[in-house]
């Protein structure tokens, strides 16, 4: 039975200006790009970039379990171009082959989008339509697996249940992703099914998700892999903010 290890590393990568700000021990995180760690409380900005240290969790049995959540926002310094949005993304290696401009999330490029020795796993929250990436529209949740292209996508929202008894039913409430609002992202993965959800970060967690999509990620995940979070603007300018982070396998918390 294959091995995996998730490494408890708060992976933040950027292409062109980003900030983010987390509630997690700098030394616990590496910053690539320009990604940088947003002011503290105490006023003072910090910025790093690759100083942080890597601590495998425990062995877990495949395929690999996890779950994430965060709350974050983005944000459009010049309207009406905003960037291209924000992912979560798992990745083999804290080095980078070298992001392609623009739609690429900053994670893949012309040369290695598609390529299935990638071992990349991302959900993508994107405010730009690329049809040639085969976006749904400028404002929607996708699940990426070695390519920028999403496995499936969803326009961006969270479901609410209504009524009591046999009227329940679900209605949809949509909501812009770049209006700089703050949304919080639950995404699990477990026996080969991933979920994805997203509210307002006032909201409790819907009892629906957005998304639920079957995939097997076992030939995705090689033995250590690192989470954490990937931007890009293109010819726009947005700010992403991670404000809040916990990421938990069966052996691990952060």
């Amino acid at each position: 039975m294959k091995i995996h290890k998730l490494c408890c590393l708060a992976l933040l990568l950027a292409h062109t200006t980003s900030a983010v700000n987390l509630n997690l021990k700098t030394s616990e995180l590496v910053f690539l790009g320009d990604a940088e760690l947003g002011p503290a409380s105490d006023g003072v900005s910090r910025s790093g970039a690759h100083s942080l240290t890597a601590k495998p969790s425990s062995n877990s049995s495949s395929p690999y379990p996890f779950e994430t959540s965060f709350t974050f926002s983005i944000s459009t310094r010049i309207k009406p171009a905003p960037g291209h949005g924000l992912a979560f993304v798992v990745v083999p290696s804290i080095e980078s082959d070298g992001p392609g401009p623009a739609g690429y999330l900053g994670i893949f490029n012309k040369t290695n989008n598609g390529n299935p020795k990638n071992h990349i796993f991302a959900v993508e929250f994107d405010v730009f339509q690329d049809k040639g990436f085969g976006d749904i529209n400028d404002n929607h949740v996708g699940i990426n697996i070695n390519s920028v292209t999403s496995v499936v996508a969803e326009k961006a929202g969270y479901w609410v249940q209504t009524g009591i008894g046999k009227m329940k039913h679900w209605s949809f409430k949509e909501f812009k992703l770049s209006n700089g609002e703050r949304y919080k992202a639950w995404i699990e993965y477990r026996n080969s099914k991933v979920t994805v959800t997203l509210a307002p970060e006032t909201v409790k967690k819907p009892k629906k998700p957005l998304i639920v999509a079957h995939l097997d990620l076992s030939k995705v995940f090689l033995q250590n892999m690192y989470p954490g979070f990937s931007g890009a603007m293109g010819r726009g300018v947005e700010r992403h903010d991670i404000w809040s982070w916990t990421f938990q396998n069966s052996a691990k918390r952060i």
